[in-house]
């Protein structure tokens, strides 16, 4: 099939080069340095400091194609002259508007990093850690007017392991949806796809990481601040209130036991912990138990407590 692919980053080259490894015509690619940079910018910047992505473009040999935007009028004369069979669309949040949508013949396929219908939005990567998902996946679905909404045509699901990073679904979800790239543009040459409505009342919304969310509140979970501090990774960094000072977090792990710690005297408290001295009534979170070198603290949160590691 004749493919363009509209994309930025690493889910980029996944389409680019699923769509490759079975024979299939690349015709064209477009990418967010056309929407972000003027021509003027953007023609110095290709040379002296050119993105991953076009370099990856121009390393395959596949066509730039030259737009502001996906529903601009310069973005409808290249399609219709490339005359692509199918559109696979990747880490976009423009919506495509239903004249462009009705351009190929297959339609235009949106990849999202999700088991939708959860984790519409942006960014679905970090909502399943944020989330405290154990599982997450990649879905390939048709795009309509609205923004990951369309019928489900391929889906697949990956576990979340403990240590993983926001950046380390990223790269997983890439790697799946290389390979599932390759089988969905055969099944659908061949008819073998029947697009499966999703269920709305499952349906979730994020919206990108809102500001204050890097925040640390130890009235949370230890594993809610645990999951906060890897699911921002590395977008940006977490920071915290230690003894009143702001500090930027560097890492953090969730402790099973914690050291013995003085009783303190407060109406704002939460029940001392089981492994906790007998004399220990109740800590009150966001307390530092211990000082530790290289910048380590152990600190209560709402049921247990985090080593928390500062720059």
């Amino acid at each position: 099939m004749q493919v363009v692919v509209v994309g930025y980053g690493k889910m980029l080259a996944a389409l680019i080069s699923g769509a490759k490894a079975q024979g299939h015509n690349v015709v064209g690619a477009f990418r967010i340095d056309r929407v972000k940079y003027s021509d003027f910018t953007l023609f110095f910047k290709d040379i002296f400091a050119p993105s991953a992505d076009f370099s990856f473009i121009k390393s395959h040999k596949i066509h730039d194609i030259k737009a502001p935007s996906v529903n601009s009028k310069e973005f409808i004369k290249e399609i219709k002259k490339l005359s692509p069979d199918i559109i696979l669309v990747g880490s976009w949040s423009e919506k495509f508007k239903a004249e462009i949508l009705n351009l190929p013949k297959f339609g235009i396929v949106n990849c999202h990093p999700s088991l939708l219908p959860k984790h519409r939005g942006a960014n679905p990567y970090f909502w399943a850690i944020y989330s405290g998902d154990d599982k997450t996946g990649v879905t390939f679905h048709l795009m309509d007017e609205n923004y990951d909404t369309g019928k489900i045509l391929m889906q697949a699901a990956f576990k979340i392991e403990p240590e993983m990073t926001g950046g380390d679904l990223r790269d997983k979800a890439a790697n799946i949806a290389r390979l599932m790239a390759s089988e969905l543009l055969d099944d659908i040459q061949n008819n073998k796809i029947i697009p499966v409505a999703q269920e709305e009342k499952d349906a979730t919304y994020d919206k990108y990481p809102y500001q204050g969310i890097d925040f640390i509140d130890f009235k949370e979970s230890a594993k809610r601040v645990y999951d906060r501090v890897r699911a921002l990774k590395p977008w940006g960094d977490c920071f915290c209130n230690i003894e009143g000072v702001i500090c930027k977090i560097k890492q953090v792990k969730i402790l099973e036991k914690t050291p013995d710690c003085p009783n303190y005297d407060t109406q704002e408290t939460t029940p001392a912990r089981p492994d906790c001295t007998a004399q220990e009534k109740t800590i009150k979170e966001g307390t530092v138990l211990k000082k530790m070198p290289d910048n380590t603290f152990l600190i209560q949160c709402q049921n247990s407590a985090v080593e928390i590691k500062i720059f």
